[in-house]
């Protein structure tokens, strides 16, 4: 008869002795024997005792070793890692993380980008061409003309002259190398120079960038694996235009910055485009877009530029920026009707719109910045996340915006804390969420946290910016790039009773004295440069947190 293995080790516990070393077999039973049942047990040593005599642990000796810790950072896909470095804020970044392991050392040995810039080499004239030239030479001779093919390939330089002949050589290398994004940078100030044929002639370039002293052509415009395609200060033509719209069927993103002689913009009917963005382009009076699946349209204009916007081909529009001073309130009402889907969308310097009236049930983000002849703004959102506001008043008439819970508002100036909050507890009174959002005002020196609205000081400071949050996080954001940027006075917590203020003690008290976080980053975050932080706490009713701080100079010692 078998006893179960629970009641057996409850019985042996208190009959047996409390010696550690021994231990009941697993494998006990009850034999009969003359008639009477006895308990037969065997003991043996434990493992573990034998292990701590040899100095060493068993694979199956009580609690198993502690697994060994895994290299993650090393066990990242090779396209990973080169995806890592493309958006590191430059190469000696790239170059820093080798070290890392010898995994990502071998990894950046096969980052087949290269940028040559000729405004790192702080000689000038003949002196600054020569290092340049000779830095160029042997990156190429040792690593890109190995190589059977290359990523990216970047080039600045102030002048063609006296290096037209190695440049040129240069870029019709990387061609050949099956590069897959190319960027050529001019001076704008140095001479007109014509665009090698072979570049407008590669199948394999995907991404297209050009900018300054270039003159691309016409006859040889064959870049029909092209996705991206930027101009920026070229001589740019409608002809040109209509060529990448036939040449390039596959492009995806179409960029012009600061493009002369361009009058008029038709883009062609493209199935894959998605984005366009067309800044400051002096020339241009008419833009005509049948792009259906285009997603996101930004239109920047000059100081006093008119320029006619045809919407009718892009029904689902969803992201729309304006900068326009020419456009009027009829003008924007008739974009809106033609762009129903809208959800994201920004006016800056709008300064003929008066009147601004919202409908939509898509839209989730709205900023409107510095227009400043706004009078009148009504608002039927009801599933807007995010609004921003930069102004010297409050014009907001009617507010239907249930679904909101971020706000921000930037004000001049002059422009005192008393009316500013005045304004914000009106247009709050108009959401149907007000409940629970924080408050934090601040300038460059001063930070002021208020957990509840109507705690708020009606004080002669005058703050420029404030904030309103549902979320915790978001404050502890804001206090994070408010240190990171200004380096401010103090930091004042109105009613420090919730978890907010221990997530910012937490995150400015807790630091670490040599801290680490930015050890490969050349830009320091406030880490680096607090020298002291003062805490006090006043003892009153409405309970105040003061945070005082010292800084360091903005060199590092």
């Amino acid at each position: 008869m078998f006893l179960k293995r629970t009641a057996l080790q409850k019985l042996l516990k208190s009959q047996h002795s409390t010696k550690k070393s021994r231990i009941v077999d697993a494998n006990l039973k009850l034999k009969p024997s003359g008639g009477k049942r006895k308990l037969y047990c065997r003991s043996v040593e434990l493992k573990e005792d034998r292990a701590r005599k040899k100095g060493r642990m068993t694979e199956n000796s009580g609690p198993k070793d502690k697994p060994p810790e895994v290299d993650r950072i090393s066990e990242l896909p090779e396209p990973i890692v080169h995806h890592i470095f493309a958006h590191l804020r430059c190469p000696k970044d790239v170059v820093r993380t080798s070290i890392w392991s010898k995994r990502w050392k071998s990894m950046f040995d096969s980052y087949m980008t290269f940028d040559f810039d000729e405004r790192c080499f702080g000689a000038r004239g003949g002196d600054q061409k020569r290092k340049f030239k000779s830095y160029v030479e042997k990156s190429i001779a040792t690593k890109l003309a190995p190589a059977p093919c290359i990523d990216k390939f970047r080039l600045y330089v102030s002048s063609f002259n006296p290096l037209v002949h190695n440049i040129k050589n240069w870029i019709r290398l990387a061609v050949e190398k099956n590069v897959k994004v190319l960027e050529i940078h001019v001076n704008p100030k140095a001479a007109l120079y014509n665009l090698p044929c072979d570049v407008l002639a590669s199948k394999t370039i995907t991404s297209l960038k050009l900018s300054g002293s270039l003159k691309p052509g016409l006859s040889s415009l064959e870049l029909c694996n092209l996705r991206e395609l930027s101009f920026k200060g070229l001589a740019v033509s409608k002809l040109l235009i209509e060529k990448v719209g036939q040449s390039c069927p596959l492009i995806e993103d179409l960029r012009l910055v600061d493009c002369k002689e361009l009058f008029s913009l038709s883009i062609p009917s493209l199935a894959k485009l998605r984005r366009i963005e067309v800044h400051e382009c002096p020339s241009l009076i008419r833009i005509e877009i049948m792009a259906p699946n285009l997603e996101t349209f930004w239109y920047h204009a000059k100081k006093n530029q008119y320029c006619g916007i045809d919407f009718k081909g892009c029904g689902i529009l969803k992201n729309l920026t304006l900068r326009d001073c020419k456009m009027t309130d009829t003008t924007f009402q008739s974009y809106m009707s033609e762009c129903p889907l809208i959800e994201s969308l920004v006016l800056q310097e709008c300064s003929r719109v008066k009147r601004l009236t919202i409908l939509s049930a898509n839209l989730k983000t709205l900023a409107l910045s510095k227009c400043t002849k706004m009078q009148e703004v009504n608002i039927d959102a009801p599933n807007l996340y995010s609004f921003q506001f930069s102004g010297h008043q409050m014009p907001f008439s009617s507010m239907n915006v249930s679904g909101v819970c971020e706000i921000k508002f930037s004000f001049g100036h002059t422009v005192k804390t008393p009316l500013i909050i005045d304004e914000c507890k009106k247009f709050l009174g108009k959401i149907s969420r007000s409940m629970g959002f924080k408050l934090v005002a601040h300038t460059k020196q001063i930070m002021k946290i208020y957990e509840d609205l109507k705690e708020v000081e009606l004080d002669v400071n005058s703050f420029s910016k404030l904030d309103l949050t549902l979320s915790q996080s978001t404050v502890v954001n804001l206090v994070d790039k408010w240190l990171c940027e200004s380096h401010g006075r103090s930091l004042t917590l109105i009613s420090p009773g919730s978890e907010l203020v221990k997530l910012i003690h937490t995150m400015i008290m807790n630091r670490e004295e040599d801290p680490n976080c930015c050890s490969f980053y050349s830009k320091k975050c406030w880490r680096h440069y607090l020298a002291d932080v003062q805490m006090m706490v006043s003892t009153k009713s409405t309970r105040k947190t003061f945070l005082v701080f010292r800084w360091k100079g903005r060199r590092l010692v």
